[in-house]
């Protein structure tokens, strides 16, 4: 706990010790920005806890369609090791085999799929990605979406508006307020509703005060979920990042961890 609140990091990376490292820099080569962390469970816990964070969202996007299960099963085994993690798993539109890599993430138990289009390399509403999005739909699983890059268009905002209107029933949690490098996009097209949900990843560290606190109104404080990006950023940093917003008790009560916990049925 921090200040009195329940912390839950929706969005944070994780990675098996013997490529942590390499993972890690490949991230921060991709971004041009130096890492806090290396990308270990071990590491994530003992910083996180510390920092106040009880529960923790995991995940790791195949940039492969050879990962999938091996990343998938990884992330199933730490989340059987550590009860304070929920693990989203991953799938790869390129795969040939998507139907059988949906079964495995089934089978793990694994509670969504994080995609990254930018890492990917595919567009959000490419065609070719629609009989995933119909699988992980029609199971009622819901996906955590990178959203935004200023250098390309293949997460930008308008893409996913495509995908909710062909999908009617897919739920979404859109990254980083909707688009990292494209809040100004993310607020004039996206809206929340019963399907999407925004967390604040990446985000704060780029937006002043209140370009952070208009975005979470636009969105709804009931509808945005607190993040960090591990291991991107400090997790003490981005906690007083997000109590220098100064939101209202209800709206850190949600934000921290009740919002999440509630979209996605967890039990405390």
């Amino acid at each position: 706990m921090k200040n009195g609140y329940r912390i839950t990091d929706s969005h944070a990376h994780i990675f098996p010790d013997k490529i942590a490292e390499k993972a890690t820099n490949g991230i921060s080569a991709f971004y041009h920005l130096p890492m806090e962390y290396h990308g270990r469970v071990s590491e994530m816990l003992e910083n996180g806890r510390a920092a106040g964070v009880d529960r923790f969202l995991i995940c790791s996007p195949a940039t492969t369609v050879t990962q999938v299960h091996s990343i998938n099963a990884f992330l199933a085994s730490c989340e059987a090791a550590y009860p304070m993690c929920t693990a989203f798993g991953t799938l790869h539109p390129a795969s040939e085999n998507l139907e059988e890599d949906f079964e495995q993430l089934q089978k793990l138990h694994l509670h969504g799929v994080k995609l990254h289009p930018d890492f990917q390399r595919f567009p959000i509403d490419d065609p070719a990605a629609y009989p995933m999005y119909d699988m992980i739909q029609s199971a009622g699983l819901p996906i955590l979406m990178h959203m935004g890059d200023a250098r390309s268009d293949l997460s930008h905002p308008m893409r996913l508006a495509v995908i909710l209107r062909q999908f009617p029933r897919l739920r979404i949690i859109a990254a980083h307020l909707g688009g990292w490098g494209r809040w100004k996009e993310s607020q004039e097209i996206l809206n929340a509703d019963e399907r999407i949900r925004f967390d604040t990843s990446s985000s704060l560290p780029f937006l002043s005060v209140e370009e952070s606190v208009d975005l979470i109104h636009h969105f709804g404080a009931e509808n945005c979920f607190f993040g960090v990006d591990y291991p991107m950023w400090s997790y003490p940093e981005e906690l007083e990042r997000f109590f220098a917003l100064q939101l209202s008790d209800l709206e850190n009560r949600g934000i921290l961890s009740e919002n999440l916990e509630q979209w996605l049925g967890l039990h405390v």
